[in-house]
């Protein structure tokens, strides 16, 4: 009925943008019978030949469309840097010319010549969100996806991995894709991405969970002519020494192309968390007191190759990804527990040993159907992603005095989780031209995972390990998702300064969990409608407003459901919770963009209000046991104001910079307690860029971050900076770089939950503060900056 509600809208809209006037053109733009995307298409007049009547730039398909007042003689001219320019002579005299495919050819006998010295952007704006080029960030070339996100505008990066974007949770996508790969960023190192797509505002076309919007992380990918190779190496010092290099190799020759990556990543980290808990109803075990030093090591490696082919009309594409990460983990906790009047009750010593290995393989197939009319479209995707995650790991307890010394018998435990999970994920998507200025686009999208996940805790008794069954159990999950979309696409006005979106998503999402404890297991079963609208005018001046209305979702994940408590910190266990309903959130948000010479301005504010809100919730449970699982609180509400600042200050340097300004407000009740916590919070984020001579760049990112609202309290603030150089060697074919993260050593993540009962104050610092070297080098292509900077072409 929500479609009936909305149809005279739609029908209104499509009158509008038929009944402008005008003459229009448009055409694509390719090379070797591939698109050519940001290739530049001026438009000539007859009067005045000097001057463009029209410039337009072509899109991620190679197409171009643009309005002419009136019909007469043009001229159009193509060109695009290291591509030889073309001209071609048209007299307008239909409603529509289409040029068809215009092929520009590779300035072979030039190219190596080439030297590309404009710097690159932090930062490049989309009608939804932004992206960011991973060569713009220098500072973390020996990182994860993880550390990279943790320098993004917008994006925050807790001490154990989590992500959030304006306070809330994104949908992760690998290759624009559901992957397991999405699960754990950790295993993805960074020299492997070649971008990340930010979406805050996802159309209709996007999977609806994630209040938070979307991350895509793109990986590199080449499909230049020829023979081509970029080889990379590091090394550097935290507290303890740290190695990654990479390999890519592709080749190219007519229609088919192949290419074959190898990344890996070593490291070994530590980490000190500290723990004070006070328990105000208790006298015995009144304060606790916990100190625990974590030495990690980490071992990641990732093979890529894909096989493509493509002709003027189809092109196909198959992608494999085999990865394996090994991991140990030594983690000492120290506890102390003391009475009300301060007199010290007991202490322990728990002695964790955790070894986890996992391996992941993923399978990608894509079609792509090409049409002579560039707004028509058809594409396919299947891809299957598997699993499998064995973690051990051996618990030693004993008995510890007021200064830290051991006595009495030692408690033993083992706990192991092995889960093996599926993704299998297929789509289509079609594309309809409607007029000349409206388009429609439709699809469908179906989600397939399954996850069986076996745990087990066993305490040494007698010399033999009994299975704990409180703490063990088999945990099956299944969960469908079927969804379909429809999206119109129009613009009116005589320059076709206003556009606008209008799109509705339909989901069926069912999951079912099954396990050996009976209160476990559980059958959902939902169907949502989410309705989304964009609209854009720009301005005269050219500035552009914008607004974007719509509804998401945030479905609890596996790791929220799954039973299975961690009990590593005895004293402080987490677990899931299978009872969990999904939080529904509608949103809102007003933007507005304006380019000058020097400086560019990107601002919006945002409303967002969720209900059923999904946060996680801290009890203490008898013999002083916290015990914290996810629950459905109530509602949240965030509303605020952010904004990008990109300044060109010379030749020098150049900097942008983000801030978000908001408010964070939870309101519920969890067994009859009512929860209430409204905080004032921002952050911001601030990266400098200097060219110093030709063949040297340098960085600095500042970040900061005020405390956050989270259910029973607060999340502390956190600050940091990170230093990058990369110097040009072997005539530009060759590059050495060094960086220092967390240069002042201040980078640490906490909270503080305090309720009427207890107060908690953790604290977590890592060895953030590192040097890293690198060097990296190109052969075989034609452009030398190419594999260098990470430009690969997006699949």
């Amino acid at each position: 009925m929500r479609i009936l509600k909305y149809s005279p809208v739609l029908v209104l809209v499509a009158l509008l943008s038929i009944s402008v006037n005008g003459q229009s053109v448009r055409g694509r733009v390719t090379s070797d019978s591939e698109a050519l995307p940001l290739a530049n298409v001026l438009v000539y007049g007859s009067i005045d030949s000097s001057r463009p009547v029209l410039f337009l730039v072509t899109d991620s398909t190679g197409a171009f469309s643009g309005k002419l007042d009136k019909a007469g003689s043009y001229t159009v001219k193509v060109n695009l840097i290291g591509f030889k320019p073309v001209e071609r002579k048209i007299q307008l005299t239909a409603a529509e010319f289409n040029l068809g495919d215009i092929e520009l050819k590779l300035l072979t006998n030039n190219l190596k010549e080439v030297t590309v010295t404009a710097r690159k952007k932090l930062i490049q704006r989309t009608t939804t969100g932004f992206v960011v080029q991973t060569d713009a960030v220098l500072t973390q070339v020996g990182g994860t996806a993880t550390d990279l996100l943790s320098n993004i505008p917008t994006v925050l990066v807790d001490a154990d991995g989590g992500i959030t974007i304006r306070g809330k949770a994104p949908l992760v996508l690998v290759n624009g894709r559901n992957s397991n790969l999405g699960n754990n960023l950790q295993r993805i190192p960074a020299s492997s991405i070649d971008k990340i797509e930010i979406v805050n505002n996802p159309g209709a076309k996007y999977d609806a969970d994630g209040e938070g919007g979307v991350i895509n992380i793109v990986l590199k990918k080449d499909m230049r002519p020829g023979t081509n190779g970029a080889f990379a190496i590091g090394g550097g010092m935290g507290a303890k020494e740290r190695f990654n290099s990479s390999l890519l190799l592709n080749h190219r020759e007519g229609n088919v192309n192949f290419g074959l990556g190898y990344d890996n990543r070593f490291a070994k980290r530590t980490r000190q968390v500290f723990t004070d808990r006070e328990t105000f109803a208790a006298d015995e075990g009144h304060f606790l007191s916990q100190n625990r030093h974590d030495d990690r090591t980490e071992q990641t490696q990732n093979v890529k190759l894909n096989i493509d082919y493509g002709n003027t009309k189809n092109e196909f594409g198959f992608e494999g990804i085999f990865g394996y990460d090994q991991t140990r983990n030594y983690e000492p906790l120290y506890s102390r527990s003391f009475s009300k009047d301060g007199s010290f009750n007991y202490g322990s010593l728990r002695i964790s040993d955790e070894r986890q290995v996992e391996r992941n393989w993923e399978s990608n197939l894509n079609y792509n159907r090409k049409f002579a009319n560039a707004r028509r479209g058809l594409s396919a995707n299947f891809s299957h992603s598997f699993g499998d995650e064995e973690e051990n790991t051996n618990i030693n307890s004993g008995a510890i005095t007021e200064k830290g010394e051991a006595y009495g018998d030692q408690y033993l435990q083992i706990t192991r989780n092995k889960e093996l999970s599926n993704i299998t994920t297929g789509r289509i998507d079609m594309a309809f031209p409607i007029s000349s200025r409206a388009t429609f686009e439709t699809g469908y999208k179906g989600i397939w995972r399954q996850v069986n996940a076996d745990f087990l805790t066993a305490n040494k008794e007698n010399e033999i390990y009994l299975s704990d069954p409180l703490y063990s159990n088999i945990f099956d999950f299944r969960e469908h998702i079927h969804a379909v979309y429809g999206t119109y696409k129009s613009s009116f006005g005589v320059s076709k300064q206003w556009r606008y979106e209008l799109g509705l998503r339909l989901e069926q999402w069912s999951n079912e969990g099954s396990s050996d404890q009976s209160d476990s297991s559980f059958t959902n079963s939902y169907l949502n409608f989410f309705p989304t609208a964009n609209l854009s005018y720009k301005l005269k001046d050219g500035s552009q407003l914008r607004m974007n209305i719509g509804r998401r979702v945030n479905r609890p994940w596996l790791g929220q459901l799954n039973p299975f408590v961690d009990i590593t910190d005895s004293l402080n266990r987490r677990g899931g919770n299978p009872a969990l309903q999904p939080e529904l959130v509608n949103t809102i948000e007003l933007g507005w963009s304006k380019d000058w010479e020097p400086i560019s301005i990107n601002g919006a504010f945002f409303y967002r209000r969720g209900t059923n809100t999904i946060l996680p919730y801290t009890t203490i449970l008898p013999g002083g046991i916290a015990f914290t699982q996810p629950q459905n609180i109530g509602s949240s509400t965030t509303y605020g104001l952010e904004a990008f600042i990109s300044t060109q200050g010379g030749k020098i340097w150049n900097s942008t910079a983000s801030i978000s300004l908001y408010n964070q407000s939870i309101v519920g009740n969890i067994d009859g307690d009512d929860i209430g916590n409204t905080l004032f919070s921002w952050y911001a984020k601030w990266a400098n860029n200097f060219a110093i001579g030709k063949n040297l760049r340098a960085q600095i990112l500042i970040n900061y971050q005020a405390p956050t609202a989270i259910t029973q309290g607060t999340r502390l603030a956190v600050y940091n900076m990170d230093l990058g150089a990369q110097q040009k060697i072997m005539q530009g074919r060759a590059r050495i770089g060094m960086t220092i993260t967390d240069v002042f050593n201040t980078l640490q993540n906490g909270s503080r939950v305090t309720t009427g009962d207890f107060t908690i104050k953790r604290t977590s610092k890592s060895d953030t503060r590192s040097i890293m070297f690198t060097f990296a080098m190109t052969f075989g292509s034609a452009f030398k900056e190419k594999l260098m900077e990470n430009k690969f072409s997006a699949e």
